[in-house]
């Protein structure tokens, strides 16, 4: 007993001593100049624009201020060109955690150039102690900057626009096609707060590289061929003139490419124009006059005067129908062949029966509506494809607006390679449709593409078909998607509807600004879900 008492007493000394001589390990003094904060554990671009950039990052803890520096060189950072501060408590998280390190933050950050490589470095900052976190950094490259907004295009000139005020120094236009340098224009004063310029002196028919710089930093690019024909004779038309005997004298001095030029603001009174025999290939072209008008050209039919013939072309102009009008264009002479038939930013009106019809044993390479408003045309549909002879490779409606058609769209009897129905608004009040598409179901088109379309009006109280046929029982694909309708027309059966199309929960005034007026913009805050995608894009906000 007595010897176990004198254990515990031994280890109870022991003990006593030991805790006595014993250091606190961890009790050393710190180095000033290691005393700082942990940086962000993350960083990372979420979104690169053109001019800005949408940076995400985790917080730094004990921070209360965020320095971010921007370089242009691969995280060098030898040259600073923008710091930007930012309190940490005029942040809001984007997304919270309860763990101070992982609250994350979005901060936009604007007025880059675009096309540009930038570094970007982010510290955190306790200015109370001055300590300061590590840097994070990161490279990125901003996205090509389109600052051209719109474009006037004529036979020989360019009017280019961009937003007023903005910060540019030259424009560079290139001829793609030719192998001498492009021409520089230094941007006068005028030119930057008018936000255009006009560049004159070009050849017809060319595609041009149009660029604007701010010093040596890219900020808008487009490519644009101007109208009218390469290489082609220019013959401007005058009110009364007779342009049969212009032609004629053309071709006698042995010009078979015509660009017949008209000038804006003006009205012909043309009746029915019939090209002389020798012409390849022709435009009708308008030239826009100061307050931005096409030329009105009262027309009741186009003729060709060869059976081979290549490119017809309509551009820029308003071509308004005299009364009795039936067709603009008939081709049906057997064996008559010709490459295309273009329209191109006109305004077509009032045609009886369409506007072009094809028929018997002819032969067609092309047939384009691209930008066009289209309006009140007859019964046979805008294009008209008969017999079972006919050969049409492409037939296309584009980025255009069509308003108040009668029966149809097209009617087409023959296999066409490929239709394209695409980025179209349709508007039908005042006349009635049976169906926007009329196929023969022995001939259907190789091909239907009839993506991003708006489908629109009471269609004059008609129910209306997107095919004349049960397209579900051919191989033919037929799908709207990513177009939409309005809820105030009927479908006459489901079978042939318009399959994989979007109903918009909404009347046409519902949907648009002034359609009555012509105004199919999108009226704010409506819930169309095809904003900026469906529909004509001159009509995009």
């Amino acid at each position: 007993m007595n010897k176990i008492c004198f254990n515990m007493i031994i280890l109870i000394v022991t003990g006593i001593l030991f805790s006595g001589c014993q250091k606190d390990v961890n009790d050393w003094d710190v180095d000033p100049s290691h005393a700082r904060l942990f940086r962000s554990l993350n960083f990372e671009t979420t979104r690169i624009g053109a001019t800005d950039v949408e940076i995400g990052y985790t917080q730094t803890v004990s921070a209360d201020k965020y320095i971010f520096e921007f370089s242009k060189d691969s995280l060098e950072f030898n040259e600073i060109v923008r710091t930007v501060e930012i309190l940490a408590d005029t942040l809001t998280p984007f997304a919270p955690s309860t763990i101070p390190a992982r609250v994350a933050y979005r901060t936009i950050f604007e007025g880059l150039d675009g096309t540009s490589p930038y570094s970007v470095r982010m510290k955190g900052v306790d200015t109370e102690t001055g300590h300061e976190s590590e840097y994070v950094e990161l490279f990125f490259y901003t996205a090509a900057e389109q600052l051209f907004s719109s474009v006037d295009i004529a036979v020989n000139s360019l009017t280019m626009y961009w937003p007023a005020d903005e910060e540019v120094t030259r424009l560079v236009v290139i001829d793609t096609l030719s192998n001498e340098p492009g021409k520089s224009i230094t941007l006068t004063e005028s030119h930057k707060s008018n936000g255009s310029i006009k560049v004159s002196g070009l050849k017809p028919g060319t595609l041009y590289l149009v660029a604007i710089f701010k010093e040596d930093v890219q900020r808008g690019l487009m490519f644009i061929r101007t109208s009218g024909l390469e290489g082609g004779e220019i013959i401007p038309v005058s009110p009364g003139d007779n342009i049969p005997g212009l032609v004629e004298t053309a071709v006698s001095a042995g010009k078979t490419d015509i660009i017949l030029m008209f000038a804006g603001g003006q009205t012909y009174n043309l009746g029915g124009i019939s090209l002389p025999a020798g012409v390849m290939n022709v435009s009708v072209t308008g030239e826009l006059d100061s307050n931005g008008e096409k030329p009105q050209l009262d027309i009741s039919s186009f003729k060709l005067g060869d059976p081979t013939f290549g490119r017809v072309i309509f551009e820029n102009v308003d071509l308004k129908a005299i009364s009795g009008a039936s067709f603009l264009i008939t081709q049906d002479a057997n064996d008559s062949e010709t490459e295309s038939y273009s329209f191109i930013n006109c305004k077509v009106e009032g045609f009886g029966n369409g506007v072009v019809r094809v028929n018997n044993k002819a032969t067609v390479g092309k047939i384009d509506f691209n930008n066009c408003f289209v309006h009140k045309n007859g019964g046979w549909g805008v294009v008209n494809v008969g017999g079972s002879t006919a050969v049409v490779d492409s037939i296309s409606f584009r980025n255009s607006t069509l308003t108040d058609l009668a029966t149809q769209l097209m009617d087409v009897r023959v296999a066409v390679g490929k239709i394209i129905v695409q980025n179209c608004t349709f508007y039908n009040q005042n006349a009635a449709m049976t169906q926007l598409l009329r196929f023969d179901t022995n001939r259907l088109p190789l091909e239907l593409v009839a993506a991003n379309n708006i489908i629109a009006g009471t269609n004059s109280g008609a129910k209306l078909n997107a095919t004349s046929y049960n397209h579900g029982d051919f191989a033919l694909p037929v799908s709207f998607a990513g177009s939409y309708r309005t809820n105030e027309f009927e479908i006459e059966r489901d079978s042939r509807g318009f399959a994989d199309i979007t109903l918009f929960n909404g009347s046409a005034a519902d949907l648009f600004v002034d359609p009555d007026a012509g105004d199919f913009r999108i009226k704010p805050g409506n819930g169309f879900g095809g904003r900026g995608t469906a529909g004509d894009p001159r009509w995009f906000e």
